[in-house]
């Protein structure tokens, strides 16, 4: 065990590069040039995991670079979107860990003032696989694929880019504001779905206040039968178009049927 500060990114690509098996990471913020990093030193065999915080609120402002994930996913590798992931945990063949501040960023990796530890202690190692496995299965976890990008990018194409910044990345615990959430409207969104989701979308967004349960949006059943008479599970439907919300980054999964709107 040993403390690790900034910069650190070379003992980060060594440990990339010397995995094996498998590559395990927690970020919330990520960066394509460093995505590219990885996979030009990693070992073809090892398998990658990514989980993120997969919101159009945080690709619109730069914190999650979508061409990073896209690198990703078009080499095999998995991203997971756990909306409230705040952790950084970066895992090599479950037998080393960083447990550290720093995000999969340039800033994170060499320029920010981050403080981390490097463990080899097995028993600790092993437990932190295991809390990586529990979130990764977790039923608030949802499956980032290349049809999301393309959706999440159709949505952001119809609106103002946001002006280039030239201020050194900082990483600042701030209070619980909705950075998060995406503010430009809702026309970009519905513009951009079409059949179920759309017609899911509206309900929700109908529904007052951020915060919703299923049993609120249960009560558009009779609505939606009427737009889809052919279905006849239409709460199964609904379940379903929730989970690609969530993929798609517009909603968030809080448990026990409570789910939070990221769009206002």
């Amino acid at each position: 065990m040993k403390i690790l500060k900034n910069p650190w990114k070379h003992e980060f690509l060594q440990l990339v590069a010397s995995a094996e098996f498998s590559i395990k990471i927690t970020s919330p913020f990520v960066k394509k040039n460093i995505c590219e990093e990885i996979y030009s030193v990693k070992n073809k065999e090892a398998k990658f995991e990514l989980i993120t915080t997969f919101k159009l609120a945080n690709v619109y402002n730069g914190s999650l670079d979508m061409g990073g994930i896209e690198h990703i996913l078009s080499r095999r590798g998995i991203v997971k979107n756990y909306p409230r992931l705040h952790s950084k945990i970066y895992i090599f063949d479950d037998s080393h860990a960083v447990v550290t501040s720093g995000n999969l960023t340039n800033g994170g990796l060499t320029s920010n003032f981050e403080y981390g530890i490097f463990i080899d202690e097995q028993s600790l190692v092993n437990d932190i696989v295991s809390d990586f496995t529990v979130l990764s299965t977790s039923s608030l976890t949802g499956i980032v694929k290349k049809e999301h990008i393309h959706q999440a990018k159709n949505i952001l194409s119809k609106i103002t880019p946001l002006p280039a910044k030239r201020f050194p990345e900082f990483s600042i615990e701030t209070p619980e504001i909705n950075f998060d959430v995406f503010s430009n409207g809702i026309e970009p969104i519905t513009s951009s779905l079409s059949g179920w989701k759309l017609d899911v979308f509206i309900c929700i967004n109908q529904i007052s206040g951020q915060e919703l349960s299923l049993e609120q949006v249960y009560r558009f059943e009779k609505h939606l039968r009427l737009l889809h008479p052919k279905n006849n599970k239409i709460k199964d439907k609904i379940r379903q178009q929730l989970q690609e919300l969530r993929d798609l980054g517009l909603l968030e999964f809080l448990g026990k049927g409570r789910y939070r709107k990221l769009w206002m």
